[in-house]
């Protein structure tokens, strides 16, 4: 049977600045040094034309103990060799996968994502997101890095963002309103520092949305929709809303962990 990991965010005290960015194109990656050869990465990536459970387990956390008393798992399968979430009505639901697998050094990984929302729902809230799971050596947590898209309760703007968790503090890095989306998100961290970035489908360079402090610590990567935030504490969840996830490629990488696979 699958695990499906729940967890309740840790509390942090230490607060870092947040450094913008700008434009950059897929050069990007060339900012990764002694990266392993394309082969040895061809085989965590990832098409989405099966469910791969050598890669990828079921995940996600929340934020209280009143969503975990009311949690509904999403549903996910492949269609038409795209990952597929879809939330679960009638409760807090969330469902996505997290790597088996974790990077040490610098890395370079993007993925395809499609989320439309539902500009009708408010009962509840329509969240989309890339995630950066970075751990210290004694396994626990340090710091959750975020792209997100996503659309709060009544709010009439849908947006685009990217941050990190660190504990029970969440650090805005990046913000843009959006009202759909297609297109690819990507993390590459070089250091001390990991960067978030965007391209919208069809288009060619990608944008710098932000970069975020980093202990340097194991990174694992996993994808994820949700249909409530930190503070919410009620939830009709009348509708499903829905995700498309394709294409994770790992474009560089020093070191690639195996520990768990």
């Amino acid at each position: 049977m699958k695990r499906i990991l729940v967890f309740i965010m840790g509390l942090f005290l230490a607060a870092f600045p947040i450094f913008w960015g700008g434009c950059v194109t897929d050069k990007e990656r060339l900012n990764i040094e002694k990266s392993l050869p394309q082969d040895k990465l061809a085989y965590y990536n990832d098409s989405f034309d099966t469910m791969r459970d050598d890669l990828w387990d079921k995940a996600g956390y929340v934020f209280t103990d009143t969503q975990l008393a009311n949690i509904k798992t999403a549903d996910m399968s492949i269609e038409d060799g795209r990952l597929r979430i879809d939330t679960q009505t009638g409760g807090f639901s969330k469902g996505g996968l997290i790597s088996k697998f974790a990077f040490r050094g610098d890395f370079d990984v993007q993925a395809d994502f499609q989320i439309d929302f539902d500009m009708g729902i408010f009962d509840m809230d329509q969240f989309s997101s890339l995630g950066a799971l970075e751990k210290a050596k004694s396994g626990k947590p340090t710091r959750l890095f975020i792209i997100g898209l996503g659309k709060k309760g009544k709010n009439i703007k849908n947006g685009m963002f990217s941050g990190y968790h660190e504990g029970a503090k969440y650090h805005t890095g990046y913000w843009h309103p959006i009202f759909n989306f297609t297109g690819s998100l990507r993390f590459v961290r070089t250091g001390d520092k990991v960067s978030a970035f965007y391209r919208r489908q069809g288009q060619s360079p990608w944008e710098k949305m932000c970069t975020m402090p980093s202990g340097q610590n194991d990174i694992s990567i996993g994808f994820t929709l949700y249909n409530f935030t930190k503070g919410r504490n009620a939830i009709k969840a009348t509708r499903s809303i829905s995700a498309w996830i394709d294409n994770f490629t790992i474009n560089a990488a020093q070191e690639i962990i195996e520990s768990e696979i």
